[in-house]
């Protein structure tokens, strides 16, 4: 299962939708996210409404949540212009921009896409497209 950013940052802080994700994650075998995925996690997670931490300081934390949950970061299962094509693909089919996909989700799609793997997001969107979701 590929774990999205909104996922992270609703369990790393507890959002109200955090159990139901926590209980897909429980189910999953061998979940994973990508760099970018932690990226945009990062980036929502410092902010000052959320941990208002420094960028560093906030990837540490959330390096070690994935650890702790065995949360695997890793590369995407397949050659970049594969996920570039795929990611591409979204935004025709979703749109991007606001109130469509952002460029973030084109490339979690992409990523679970390629690896054949559900994506563990709330987005409704996403759920729109061809890759199954979780919760």
């Amino acid at each position: 299962m590929f774990v999205d950013a909104c996922a992270i940052v609703s369990l790393f802080v507890s959002e109200p939708d955090a159990d139901a994700y926590d209980e897909a994650l429980t189910k999953a075998s061998e979940p994973f996210t990508s760099a970018l995925a932690v990226w945009e996690a990062v980036l929502i997670l410092a902010r000052p409404e959320k941990l208002e931490a420094p960028l560093p300081d906030t990837l540490g934390a959330v390096m070690q949540w994935l650890r702790e949950r065995k949360i695997e970061l890793r590369d995407a299962q397949a050659s970049p212009a594969e996920i570039l094509s795929l990611a591409i693909s979204a935004a025709v089919q979703q749109g991007v921009g606001k109130k469509r996909l952002s460029s973030f989700d084109c490339f979690h799609y992409a990523h679970a896409k390629a690896a054949g793997a559900p994506i563990l997001t709330n987005d409704r969107l996403l759920r729109a497209t061809d890759v199954a979701v979780a919760p």
